[in-house]
């Protein structure tokens, strides 16, 4: 058999049920989607809650601890949450905290975002842009504090990677020796819809790859605002790991997928490669966690 290729889904992130009918609100809809895409053959799964009725993203606790108890009482993949855009870094990670106190609901990963960027979506049609005014933000004391906490309670961070520098960043806090290997690193390519970061493109990849040429690190490839399942076969050939989901582009109008849908594409691709789709205790052997 051959090598084992992790995948990961983002399941609803910020996406609204007009863009796709599948994308999930209420907590007991969340852990259902989980479920079903973890049997689909994703081995980890990033989510946010939210408002049942609106949709709106929100950051109750009780609402993540629903989403862990009900998707743990059914199957055990990876779960991590998301943190808000504002707020002080304790207020942002505050969530993580609490939850880690009950090991029901303890999340699997820590987690940063380690850098600043403009994360504005453009209508290529209108040629306009939404969000022009944004720009998130994460000093490099912010990300310290949320490495220094996930090492706290004993999570291991996955690491957001938008932009080169955010690789940089964690390359100097590994130095530093507040992140060991092997690195979890989520490569964020910015699709036809988000304006951000380089291309999805092999260049692109290996540009990344040669900045890590030297440390031991398990990494996925993601696109936001674009269809990631044709870019599956590079990312896998090279050695990565392959992130998908609802969060990250929507296929609203192409065919308004389920994330089961997406993570069956993903894996069938994987398997045609003649590589094998890690299970959920593979998973977690491979990012030793």
């Amino acid at each position: 058999m051959g090598r084992q290729v992790m995948i990961e889904a983002a399941i609803n992130g910020n996406a609204m049920r007009e863009l796709n009918p599948n994308i999930a609100y209420s907590p007991e809809d969340i852990a259902r989607d989980a479920i079903a895409t973890c049997r689909a053959g994703a081995g980890l799964i990033h989510f946010h809650v939210r408002d049942p009725e609106t949709g709106r993203w929100v950051q109750d606790v009780p609402y993540y601890s629903e989403v862990y108890r009900r998707t743990r009482a059914v199957c055990s993949p990876l779960l991590w949450p998301t943190f808000p855009f504002d707020g002080t870094p304790q207020e942002r990670f505050s969530h993580f905290v609490a939850l880690a106190k009950d090991p029901a609901t303890k999340p699997d990963l820590g987690g940063a975002d380690l850098g600043s960027v403009n994360l504005a979506t453009y209508d290529r049609r209108t040629k306009k842009v939404r969000g022009a005014n944004f720009i998130y933000q994460n000093s490099y004391e912010t990300c310290r504090y949320f490495l220094e906490t996930s090492r706290e309670l004993g999570l291991r961070p996955t690491l957001q990677i938008f932009e080169p520098g955010f690789l940089r960043a964690a390359l100097v806090f590994l130095d530093q020796g507040l992140l060991t290997e092997p690195l979890i690193l989520k490569f964020y390519f910015g699709g036809p819809e988000q304006n951000f970061g380089l291309p999805p493109t092999l260049k692109s990849l290996e540009a990344y790859l040669e900045m890590i040429k030297d440390v031991r690190s398990n990494w996925f490839g993601a696109m936001l605002g674009g269809d990631n399942l044709p870019l599956v076969p590079t990312m896998v050939s090279l050695g990565g790991h392959v992130r998908v989901g609802l969060e990250d582009y929507q296929y609203a109008d192409d065919g308004k997928l389920s994330n089961p849908q997406i993570v069956e594409r993903a894996a069938a691709t994987i398997r045609a490669m003649g590589r094998q789709v890690a299970t959920i205790e593979q998973t977690r052997g491979l990012l030793e966690v």
